[in-house]
């Protein structure tokens, strides 16, 4: 498969996602991979650069925040090796739809997304956040008890509707990142889906590696990319000192 067909292949499947997985041996697939993270961070760069004449796009500084709380070396083992397995499990795990995977992936998911809407409201507003946690809890419960008892009709709907299953959670692994920021005035909100837009770009890259060759090729290239952004950011760091 050349690079040429790899992006079709991916571009058919974001017309219609599947759950077909392509035979091929590892070290394809690992070519594969890497081949699709250049493709989309080139095509990530090229768009930011474009965007960022047209309008001025905050960005956070979330990652000195983080480096100056753990250090260098817990920041890099993090952000590089432990962030993207846990967003890999709560955005990705699920979407093959195997009992224990979507059980691990959907609880996952359901404790990422509470916590990020955690951050809408105020600390003090304990009672707005025992409601949060309350509805996500019982709906998390509900989900468990119906999959458990209902397994193959809720297979069924879940391979059916897998367009609106892979979307719904790349767009959720996209919106989340939005609580990088510590405060969200109003531009940053209006501008949400352009700030956002990398990350869903690269999270239907890894949705397709996930579906296409294996839940551990899409936590390869997440890696690879959180290696490379972190790579920047020390270097950009050390030139500022």
């Amino acid at each position: 498969m050349s690079t040429n067909e790899l992006l079709k292949d991916f571009f058919s499947f974001l017309r219609k996602p599947s759950t077909n997985e392509v035979a091929l041996a590892v070290p394809q697939r690992l070519l594969y991979t890497f081949r699709l993270w250049c493709c989309l961070f080139l095509f990530i760069i090229f768009g930011g650069v474009l965007i960022d004449s047209l309008i001025e796009v905050p960005v956070h500084d979330r990652f000195e925040e983080v480096m100056n709380q753990i250090g260098v070396v817990g920041f890099v083992f993090f952000a590089v090796l432990i962030g993207p397995l846990l967003e890999e499990t709560a955005f990705r795990l699920a979407l093959h739809f195997r009992l224990r995977t979507v059980l691990i992936g959907v609880t996952a998911f359901v404790i990422y997304m509470t916590q990020a809407a955690s951050y809408l409201f105020d600390a003090k507003n304990s009672q707005g956040l025992f409601v949060l946690g309350s509805v996500a809890t019982v709906g998390l419960l509900g989900f468990i008890l119906l999959c458990i008892k209902r397994q193959n009709a809720v297979k069924s709907w879940w391979n059916t509707h897998f367009s609106w299953v892979f979307y719904i959670f790349s767009v959720a692994f996209a919106l989340i990142h939005i609580f990088n920021f510590e405060e969200f005035p109003l531009k940053v909100i209006l501008l949400t889906p352009i700030i956002t837009l990398p990350q869903l770009i690269l999270g239907l890259g890894m949705g397709y590696l996930r579906m296409r060759f294996g839940f551990w090729y899409g936590y390869l290239f997440h890696v690879l990319n959180n290696a490379f952004a972190v790579t920047v950011f020390l270097l950009i760091t050390d030139l500022k000192l």
